[in-house]
C-alpha cells in the first residue's frame, strides 16, 4: 500500500510541478543541492523526510517549490521559484531546493554544435522522449546496485555513483568498477599504501554503511556489517584483489554456483560453514599468485592444509586469513598494521600496495 501511496503522489507531483505537456521534461522536481530560495516562504513545518514536505506542498494551491532543511527537518513551501526571483536563490549548506522544471525534455542548447544539431535530453534523463532517470547520477536518482546501473546501461566508467541498498534507506555514494569482468563492482573494502612513512592502518566498519567511505580512506566491513549488507542488496558474487609493487598479485572471483554460493555466504557472515576453495573461484587475467593455484591447501579447519576458505570461523573472515596456505602464501592484513599479506608471508609493503573486496 505504502508504494501504491508513493507512485501516486509521484504521479500527481508531476501534474503540480510539471504541466501535462509532452514538450516538457518526465521529471518530477529540478532539485539543486545545498541551495535555498530565501525570503518567500509560506509556512514552515518539521517533517520526516523531503517526500513529507513533498506532500505539504501538494496539499496548497499556492505551493510553487520547496526548501528542505534536512540536518533540523524543516520543510519551508514557498509560493514562487527561483526562476522568478534568481537574486534570492542562495547557497545553503545541508539544504535542498525542489522547484518547477519548465523546460523541454530536449536540450536544443547545442544546437550549433554539429554533433548534437537534433537535440539531446537534460542531463540526468534518457530515452525516446527523455523520460527515464539515469540511475545513480544523484543522490534523488539512486541505483539499487552497482550491477543495477550496469544492467540498466547507465554506467559511466569507473567512478563514484549513488546506491540504495535498502528499499526505503538513504543513498549511499560508493565505489564502483564498471570494467573489470563485465562491471558492475561494489567496492566493500579497500586498503592502499599510498606514504611509505606512515604506518599502514585501516579501520574496521561495524555497519554496510562504512562503504560510502571506501574508495577514500583504508577499511574493512566486519563480519556483522558484510551480513547486513547482504540482507539488503542480495550479491552472488565476491571478487578478492591485492598486488604488491615487489612481490604478486592475487584476483579471484567467486563463481556464480553452488560451490561459490557457499563461498559467498561464509564470507558475509551468514554461515559458519567453511566452504571447499577449489572449484568455488575463477583466476582473473591478472592474477600472477601462487595462492590462486593451490586451493587444495588452504585455510584452517582444526587442521592446516584442508583446502578451504579461512581460519577456523574467524570473526573477522574478510580480511584475517580468507585465504592462504600457512607459512608461505597469505592474504592476511592486521588493522594495527604489524602484517599486510598479499600472496607472500611475512613481507612488508611499499606504496602502491593494496587490498581490495569488491561484491557483485
Amino acid at each position: 500500500m505504502v508504494q501504491l501511496a508513493i507512485v501516486a503522489v509521484n504521479i500527481l507531483l508531476v501534474i503540480l510541478f510539471v504541466e501535462a505537456n509532452t514538450d516538457f521534461c518526465g521529471s518530477v522536481f529540478e532539485t539543486r543541492d545545498d541551495y535555498a530560495l530565501v525570503g518567500h516562504i509560506m509556512s514552515t513545518a518539521v517533517v520526516v523526510d523531503e517526500f513529507e514536505c513533498q506532500l505539504k506542498c501538494l496539499e496548497n494551491e499556492s505551493c510553487k517549490s520547496i526548501n528542505v532543511h534536512t540536518d533540523i527537518h524543516i520543510c519551508e513551501l514557498n509560493n514562487i521559484t527561483r526562476q522568478m526571483k534568481p537574486g534570492d536563490f542562495k547557497w545553503k549548506k545541508g539544504s535542498t531546493y525542489y522547484g518547477t522544471v519548465e523546460v523541454s525534455c530536449i536540450d536544443a542548447s547545442h544546437g550549433r554544435n554539429e554533433k548534437t544539431r537534433s537535440g539531446q535530453c537534460h542531463p540526468g534523463y534518457k530515452g525516446k522522449r527523455c523520460e527515464t532517470a539515469i540511475k545513480g547520477l544523484n543522490s534523488h536518482q539512486p541505483a539499487r546496485s552497482c550491477k543495477d546501473i550496469r544492467d540498466s546501461r547507465d554506467s559511466r566508467g569507473d567512478g563514484e555513483y549513488w546506491i540504495v541498498p535498502e528499499s526505503r534507506g538513504n543513498p549511499l555514494k560508493v565505489f564502483c568498477d564498471m570494467t573489470t569482468d563485465g562491471g558492475g563492482w561494489l567496492l566493500v573494502s579497500n586498503v592502499v599504501i599510498d606514504s611509505s612513512s606512515s604506518r599502514p592502518i585501516f579501520s574496521v566498519e561495524a555497519s554496510y554503511k562504512g562503504i560510502a567511505s571506501s574508495h577514500k580512506k583504508n577499511m574493512f566491513l566486519s563480519k556483522s556489517a558484510m551480513k547486513e549488507l547482504r540482507t539488503h542488496l542480495s550479491f552472488t558474487q565476491l571478487r578478492y584483489h591485492c598486488t604488491k609493487q615487489q612481490g604478486r598479485t592475487f584476483h579471484v572471483t567467486t563463481v556464480a554456483n553452488s560451490t561459490g554460493e557457499a563461498a559467498v555466504q561464509y564470507l558475509s557472515g551468514q554461515v559458519d560453514v567453511q566452504p571447499d576453495a577449489c572449484g568455488s573461484f575463477v583466476r582473473m587475467e591478472n592474477d600472477s599468485s601462487r595462492l590462486a593455484g593451490n586451493c587444495g591447501r588452504w585455510g584452517f579447519d582444526n587442521a592446516y592444509q584442508v583446502g578451504k576458505w579461512g581460519h577456523q570461523r574467524n570473526e573477522d573472515r574478510l580480511y584475517d586469513h580468507p585465504a592462504f596456505v600457512v607459512n608461505s602464501y597469505h592474504w592476511y592484513l592486521t588493522p594495527g598494521g604489524l602484517r599486510w599479506e598479499c600472496d607472500d608471508y611475512l613481507v612488508g609493503v611499499s606504496v602502491g600496495d593494496f587490498w581490495k573486496v569488491f561484491v557483485r
